[in-house]
């Protein structure tokens, strides 16, 4: 075995042996804090294993990693220490690759390769220890995981030992959850790490420099100006962003002897060793946030961090995958700048500006609040069943995204309503065997009707890699790509089918691939996945197989009815969908757009603008939705408002579920709907009203204010609906605008109050008034307010006291008007203005006018 003796979490060796003494009966947990380096994920499995060294029957410690590369890398450096042939005594298995033998028992795992795992072996009967190792990472199948095995633990296993591993979770609600449980923390052993702010620079034109560029300018300061030692390591969100790093790097003077290595999952394996593996010249590493935590890179002296990270979530309310780039988090950030600090003190360079920093968030959002809940669900549902034990989340998701779930998985078959419930289906059950998102597993139960089991498989397996056909890279290459191509295709995934078997042929040979732009890594992962599902489809017959590209276009339907979307004009590659957005085909789509598409993947990409983008289409015909959906279609009437003709219509839809795919003016509209639509459209104020004036607000100001002073009288006020029916009285018998703007709204305010009515609202609220002097004014009636009238000071003589109106109880306020119209007192009480204002303002305006009467 290796030397181990200068690993922090060596210190916790005796107090983890303890707490796991198998001689000590029940539910005992562990939450271990460890930072990253410290040698937690490989020396926690070794200190599990060396505690039932003697235990019979043998039982494996499982250890779950959120990367394949992190569980492949950490198998072999345990096996390595524990002088084992790797797949012997210590294995791995991850997608595609089962290192590992009937003697292995500590088992590296991702977490989805786990949940295969649950769904043959509820009851963990061949685990004594699952360790949970990065949990802060928060995934959604390392979440499903835990909560599983406590289950299980509660109800079936008591013997069954949970160990939840990471440098930065906060311990307590984790403690809480799987009390009895105890926290092991480990300081570590770090070095400080000085951490720098460099904004990025703006040109001339005030454009933001490039982070690559940035990137650049960092290393170059820390190797020419601060001369740092070691190697260098870059965070950068994606591939696209490394490759741009890489070339701003390359050529420059102060890179002259360094290698330039790029790192993240999808690299083959040996370039993924060569970054992991020490010595060598010295190395500027740019990376994905694969290094961030789990993997240790040797000789690495300083960080720099872009602080960002392709980040895919599901946007619950319109329900499609987003992929952003995003911010990290600080705890992120404070385990990259960790990695500087692991042979001595260490440099790390932040590609934003300080000010920036504490503003964003503390941690980052779990997967359990920002994917799609569908595949974890169908799988919850599965080992339920199987298990009959209730289930608790560690932190259970939102009630949205849980309906959202149960909603696809119904549409899809797999559950259905009892008593008030979703319960699991015989369908359902059957999709859970494939190890696929359940749409592409009803896709292919379908295809085991519809007799196109092959071309079905193959679609399921190409959707699940990365992309098979890369972009052209000369002229030739293009024409060579367009073999693949055939204008009857009704789907995206024939061409990629097409490609898939030429780079079958060609063995998947890099080299070969590439002259037909084909990833041939990718083809390669494709023929596994293909081969993996067909191990789990019934055998189909060479007889009833052929090729239709109908019947896998009707698959795709089946998995995919609510990514239906239907063109929004004649041509266009815009669709309305049914979730109310709109979705773009992309130009690189080979298809002519059909009226009517589905599309196996919808995403809100990040590029100059955030835009719905509609992948892997396929054209529709809308007799197969009768086919296949009949309950789902309906035809309906209805008015509508046209807002280019200004008129209203009469509509007959056909819709399937909420999306509209036809709709045709038929016949007349009702006249009661018609007058409810214009109505709407004058109140919306998208209609003018020309014919109904201030002397129609005036008729129901007097009204409504009436009605509260002498609630005596009985008088119906008119309110904001009741202004809505006059409006619908004042249109009934039109269809159009230009019928309206004849009308007039006296016949339907007159008919609102009865004759005696209406001369109680003339006798208590007149219109005019009558002065002592004889003269005759208007009154302004106001809404919160008294009414009004405005008068020149010389009328008013021989008006000694205020007007009144509603018999006497209401005062009206007095607006008093120089000989210009102009104001120059208001008043509500006239006696007093005689007595105490009239000389001052006779001071103020007899001298501007000298031959107006002044008393």
């Amino acid at each position: 075995m290796l030397s181990l003796s200068l690993l922090p979490i060596e210190a916790l060796r005796g107090p983890i042996t303890h707490w796991f003494d198998p001689t000590t009966p029940g539910i005992r947990n562990a939450v271990v804090r460890s930072p990253t380096g410290s040698g937690k994920s490989t020396q926690v499995p070794q200190m599990l294993l060396a505690l039932q060294a003697d235990s019979s029957p043998a039982k494996q410690i499982i250890v779950l990693q959120p990367r394949r590369i992190a569980a492949r890398m950490l198998a072999a450096r345990v096996a390595k220490e524990l002088n084992t042939k790797l797949g012997d005594l210590v294995g791995y298995q991850v997608r595609f690759e089962n290192v590992s033998s009937a003697n292995t028992r500590i088992l590296f795992v991702t977490e989805g390769v786990m949940l295969r795992h649950l769904l043959g072996d509820p009851q963990l009967s061949k685990v004594s220890h699952l360790v949970i190792d990065e949990f802060h990472e928060r995934h959604l199948d390392g979440d499903l995981c835990l909560a599983w095995a406590k289950a299980i633990q509660q109800n079936h296993r008591p013997d069954l030992r949970i160990v939840v591993m990471s440098a930065t979770i906060a311990p307590g609600p984790l403690r809480d959850f799987l009390e009895p449980c105890e926290i092991f923390d480990s300081p570590g052993r770090t070095f400080p790490v000085d951490i720098a702010y460099q904004a990025p620079l703006r040109d001339k034109a005030s454009n933001l420099e490039p982070v690559w560029d940035q990137a650049a300018r960092a290393a170059e300061t820390l190797i020419t100006k601060q001369n740092i030692d070691g190697d260098l390591l870059i965070f950068m969100p994606g591939g696209h962003e490394i490759r741009k790093t890489i070339t701003a790097l390359s050529g420059r003077a102060f890179t002259k002897g360094i290698r330039i290595l790029p790192l993240h999952g999808e690299l083959p394996p040996a370039q993924q060793d060569e970054v992991l593996q020490p010595g060598g010249s010295r190395r500027i590493i740019v990376s994905t946030n694969v290094a961030e935590t789990s993997l240790t890179i040797e000789g690495v002296r300083a960080v720099i961090d872009a602080g960002l990270a392709r980040v895919a979530s599901y946007d619950q309310r319109r329900g499609l995958n987003t992929l952003t780039v995003q911010k990290i988090s600080r705890a992120s950030a404070d385990q990259r700048s960790g990695r500087a600090g692991r042979l001595g003190p260490g440099y790390t360079i932040r590609l934003w500006p300080q000010s920036d920093h504490a503003h964003r968030a503390e941690n980052d959002p779990p997967e359990i609040h920002r994917l799609d809940l569908s595949e974890a669900l169908l799988t919850l549902a599965t080992v339920s069943n199987k298990a009959n034990l209730p289930f608790t989340w560690f932190e259970p998701p939102t009630p949205e995204s849980q309906t959202r779930a149960q909603t696809l998985l119904q549409t899809l078959g797999a559950f259905e309503i009892r008593d008030l419930k979703s319960q699991i289906t015989a369908i359902g059950s059957k999709m859970a065997t494939f190890p696929l998102h359940p749409r592409f597993s009803r896709m292919l139960l379908t295809a085991v009707d519809l007799q196109c089991l092959h071309d079905a498989a193959l679609c399921a397996a190409i959707a699940q890699g990365r992309d098979l056909l890369l972009k052209p890279h000369s002229p030739q290459v293009e024409r060579k790509q367009e073999e693949f191509l055939n204008r009857h295709d009704l789907s995206e995934f024939q061409p990629l089918m097409r490609a898939f078997y030429k780079a079958q042929s060609l063995n998947f040979d890099p080299q070969a691939c590439s002259q037909y732009a084909i990833h041939a890594r990718a083809a390669q992962e494709t023929a596994r996945t293909f081969q993996q599902l067909l191990r789990l489809l019934p055998r189909a017959n060479p007889d009833t197989e052929n090729d239709n590209p109908e019947a896998l276009a009707q698959c795709l339907l089946t998995a995919f009815s609510d990514h239906l979307g239907i063109e929004t004009g004649s041509g266009s590659r815009v669709y309305n969908l049914a979730a109310g957005y709109k979705g773009h085909l992309e130009k690189s789509a080979h298809l002519k757009p059909p009226p009517l598409l589905v599309a196996a993947e919808i995403a809100e990409i990040q590029g100059k603008a955030l835009q719905v983008k509609l992948n892997l289409t396929t054209r529709i015909e809308e007799g197969w939705l009768r086919d296949l959906f009949p309950d789902d279609l309906a035809t309906t009437h209805s008015v509508a408002f046209d807002p280019v003709n200004k008129r209203v219509t009469n509509r007959e839809e056909t819709r399937f579920r909420d999306l509209t795919l036809q709709s045709r003016e038929r016949g007349e509209p009702d006249p009661g709907l018609a007058a409810s639509l214009l109505a709407d459209e004058i109140l919306a104020n998208r209609i003018d009203l020309p014919t109904w004036t201030e002397k129609h607000e005036q008729y129901i100001t007097r009204l409504n204010n009436l009605a509260a002073w002498m609630p005596e009288l009985e008088l119906p006020p008119i309110g904001p609906d009741d202004r809505r029916l006059l409006i619908e009285q004042m249109c009934l018998g039109c269809t159009a605008v230009r019928q309206i703007k004849e009308r007039t709204p006296d016949s339907a305010l007159r008919s609102w109050l009865s004759a005696s009515q209406r001369d109680l609202l003339e006798r208590y609220a007149p219109e005019q008034i009558k002065l002592a002097n004889g003269r005759t004014v208007s009154i302004e009636y106001r809404d919160n307010a008294s009414p009004q009238i405005s008068v020149i000071l010389q009328h008013l003589y021989d008006t000694h006291e205020t007007p009144r109106i509603a018999g006497g109880k209401i005062p009206l306020t007095v607006n008093i008007l120089a000989p210009n119209r102009r104001p120059a007192q208001t008043t509500n009480d006239l006696a007093s203005f005689w007595k105490n204002s009239y000389q001052l303002v006779k001071t103020q305006l007899k001298g501007r006018y000298p031959k107006h009467e002044w008393r």
